[in-house]
């Protein structure tokens, strides 16, 4: 009896962690429009883990690994052009999720290092699964990112 008055915690403990810590696989397909007058840098990451390759941000790639072997998750689209990433997987802890960064110019890896989530020069997006679209302006120079069909915009 007293095994068990001592194992329950403990076992409802690990119950908890294992189940709290449980990933789930999302879908994304992500079409960026540059409207802007300047080229747009994009990238899918995710705020939260696990860390996966193709959704790292700049920020992992730079601290975790060597840059070569890394598959960057970038793209430059320049004005009055369309990207679009297709079908793409990801795993997601419970408070994980996925974010469109996008960037004013053709950045080179140290520059969107330099760019933080607070620069005028960048604005991030959540993402909900599925299919998603967007048009990038930089009316006034300032960057926007509205969804397509929207009003509502991310401008910085």
């Amino acid at each position: 009896m007293r095994f068990f008055a001592i194992a329950l915690p403990f076992l409802l403990v690990l119950c908890f962690i294992s189940a709290g810590c449980s990933t789930h696989t999302q879908t994304y397909d992500v079409t960026v429009r540059n409207e802007a007058t300047t080229p747009v840098t994009v990238w899918l990451t995710k705020v939260g883990g696990p860390e996966e390759e193709g959704w790292r941000s700049p920020e992992s790639i730079a601290i975790n690994f060597v840059v070569e072997d890394e598959p960057l998750g970038g793209v430059i689209v320049p004005p009055n052009n369309t990207a679009t990433t297709g079908k793409r997987k990801a795993k997601f802890n419970p408070d994980a999720y996925a974010v469109l960064r996008v960037y004013k110019g053709q950045m080179k890896m140290s520059e969107m290092l330099a760019n933080g989530k607070d620069s005028p020069n960048r604005a991030d997006v959540a993402l909900q699964p599925g299919v998603s679209r967007f048009v990038v302006t930089d009316a006034g120079g300032k960057l926007s990112v509205t969804r397509a069909g929207d009003a509502a915009s991310t401008t910085r």
